[in-house]
């Protein structure tokens, strides 16, 4: 089953399977739906359709550690009771 969440006009979507468990997918942008692509020269995250701007780094470490960070939130969101229950109905 698909899950997504909404975090500074950015949508973080991933896979919530029994078999693998969570798998991280795409981001996408919230406002027009296109892939949100890092922008290497300014260490940001940019939208590839509409030009949205999200997020920009000091460092790409802190790029890194702000994806991990949402990226747990989904793997998080896979194992709650929640979703088991619908998963197994």
């Amino acid at each position: 089953m698909k899950i997504s969440r909404d975090a500074d006009g950015l949508r973080f979507i991933g896979e919530c399977a029994p078999e693998t468990g969570f798998v991280a997918g795409d981001i996408q942008c919230v406002h027009c739906g296109r892939r949100i692509d890092v922008e290497p020269r300014e260490i940001s995250l940019t939208c590839s359709g509409c030009g949205f701007k999200a997020r920009v780094f000091w460092s790409e470490a802190d790029l890194h550690v702000y994806l991990a960070e949402h990226w747990s939130h989904l793997r998080k969101a896979c194992t709650h009771p929640s979703v088991t229950t619908v998963r197994s109905s």
